[in-house]
């Protein structure tokens, strides 16, 4: 045997040896730690996006498998990130409840995952409130994608609401809705990392955060520019 060899087999002999009883050794190529596939990462990145635009409006980051999966649960999960103006009942109301009826649903309770984004945009909604000085009407929150569909209620395929990604909102007035859309552009300059997606009508907006398809903006009839 050459003195290579044997430098090679006592090296072996080692690193078997030094081996935690019961492990086997790491074979040589072996990585260590967690490889997460790209949908594992965008699924972490839009929860932390969520996360922080709950702290962004006020509120805080509350797990909501704590919580039953129920309207109630998602009511006491609400209270408990700190929203206080906006309940479970109007982010969950069907807006069309003969269609939800006929499709099967009394009301609209997303997957537990994405009760974080109704509690962000339940955030933002409150601050809307505080700055138009009106009560600001939810409309719609998410949407299944088969009432979605139907011609009565005649959702965007992609949009945002299947998702839970926004929220349709109502004002009291265009000088309401003016002021909504003066604040919202601010934090669309200020944290432009929410990708909001805004849809302004006369009084009327559509806000999304952490829309699929990312920063965008389009206008209803009877929009008209905020001075």
């Amino acid at each position: 045997m050459t003195s290579g060899r044997a430098a090679s087999l006592c090296l072996g002999l080692f690193l078997v040896a030094a081996a935690p009883v019961g492990t086997a050794p790491l074979p040589t190529n072996a990585h260590v730690g967690t490889i997460s596939s790209p949908a594992a990462l965008r699924l972490s990145s839009e929860a932390d996006s969520f996360t922080r635009a709950i702290g962004l409006f006020g509120g805080i980051a509350v797990e909501p498998a704590r919580f039953p999966n129920t309207v109630q649960g998602f009511a006491d999960y609400l209270q408990a990130t700190g929203v206080r103006g906006v309940s479970a009942a109007e982010l969950t109301r069907p807006h069309h409840p003969e269609v939800a009826a006929r499709l099967g649903f009394q009301s609209f309770l997303p997957p537990q995952q994405w009760w974080s984004r109704g509690a962000a945009l339940a955030l933002m909604t409150e601050r809307l409130n505080a700055v138009t000085g009106d009560r600001v009407i939810i409309r719609n929150w998410w949407r299944p994608a088969a009432y979605n569909a139907d011609p009565t209620v005649g959702g965007a395929k992609n949009g945002d609401h299947p998702t839970a990604n926004a929220v349709d909102l109502d004002y009291a007035s265009p000088a309401s809705r003016a002021k909504a859309e003066r604040f919202l552009r601010s934090i669309e300059a200020k944290d432009p990392w929410l990708n909001l997606s805004l849809g302004l009508g006369a009084q009327t907006t559509h806000v999304g955060i952490g829309s699929p398809k990312g920063h965008r903006e389009w206008h209803y009839a009877g929009w008209t520019p905020v001075g």
